[in-house]
């Protein structure tokens, strides 16, 4: 049987400033210059070239396997994207599923559904590890190691075999592996297994870096923290957009990734690490991710994704 052409987003290919907005235009989707939100850097990120599109709605979404891949959801579905040309592979539909995550520099991903994380293999998104409970849970950017909480402990498990490797006795908020360290969030602390929690807002999402020994963290007042291996903070600033809130950094560590999953307004943006300056945002998208590799960004939103090609680099 002949198979159809699997089907494009119609895009308005131009350069697309740091400072955007999704619009419909004569051409196709478009994003034209939008109004600087507060906050924003003198020094934004370049232009980048709006080069390829899928019609897919996506709440979600993350560049893994170093840059090669694409994984992304919306309620109830998951899907997989060779990138950057965003040709879609495979949709998994467990039951509730809410959440798809990746391993930056590898093929492995996680899935959050009514029967709780399991740990996939990408492009397929078939399982490695199931049955992980409801976390929180997270992938080493290599994807040999994942880290699953329950029961007041952490336990460490390799990858693709399953053999636990460590465990930790804590009852973390949020986990995340900075480069190779694992982090939990305690309370306000973030750090090593084993931190005590301090006063102060509660963290809500850890993110790592995945080749810089830092993190980033989201708490309930909308600020966003920034640490080092050991626990040490940073720097913190507030989140130029509010909401429920998706969380990740650059596979450097020098950004950090925001956007709005659901509820409205949507938007997305990418956050300079250091002072929480704005160097590209996008009104109108739910997803941003930069490419591990550093040659551009995905973008996502209710009306499908688009690669975002950084002109100035090799491809």
């Amino acid at each position: 049987m002949r198979r159809a052409a699997p089907p494009s987003l119609r895009l308005d290919v131009k350069e697309v400033p740091a400072f955007s907005r999704v619009a419909g235009t004569p051409r196709g989707l478009g994003f034209p210059p939008g109004e600087p939100p507060a906050n924003a850097s003198t020094d934004p990120g370049p232009s980048l070239l709006l080069a390829h599109g899928a019609p897919t709605a996506v709440s979600e979404l993350t560049m893994v396997a170093g840059g090669e891949l694409a994984v992304a959801s919306v309620p109830g579905v998951a899907y997989t994207f060779r990138a950057p040309v965003l040709e879609r592979f495979h949709d998994r539909r467990p039951p509730g599923l809410s959440r798809a995550l990746g391993a930056a520099m590898s093929n492995v991903g996680l899935l959050l559904a009514d029967d709780g994380w399991r740990a996939v293999v990408l492009p397929s998104l078939g399982d490695l590890a199931a049955d992980l409970g409801d976390g929180p849970v997270a992938l080493r950017a290599d994807g040999r190691l994942l880290a699953a909480a329950a029961d007041g402990a952490v336990a460490e498990i390799a990858l693709p075999a399953g053999e636990q490797q460590a465990t930790h006795a804590a009852s973390p908020a949020a986990l995340c592996y900075a480069g190779e360290t694992l982090l939990v969030a305690v309370g306000a602390a973030v750090g090593p297994p084993g931190i005590d929690p301090v006063e102060g807002s509660p963290a809500l999402d850890l993110a790592g870096a995945a080749s810089a020994p830092r993190a980033a963290s989201r708490h309930a007042d909308g600020s966003v923290s920034i640490w080092d291996e050991a626990g040490e903070r940073i720097a913190s600033w507030t989140a130029p957009i509010a909401g429920s809130l998706s969380l990740a950094m650059s596979a450097d560590g020098e950004h950090v990734a925001l956007g709005t999953t659901h509820g409205d307004p949507a938007a997305a943006a990418l956050v300079r690490a250091d002072d929480g300056a704005l160097v590209r945002y996008v009104d109108g998208a739910r997803a941003i991710s930069p490419s591990p590799a550093g040659d551009g960004v995905v973008v996502g939103g209710d009306w499908g994704a688009v690669w975002l090609r950084d002109t100035g680099r090799k491809q």
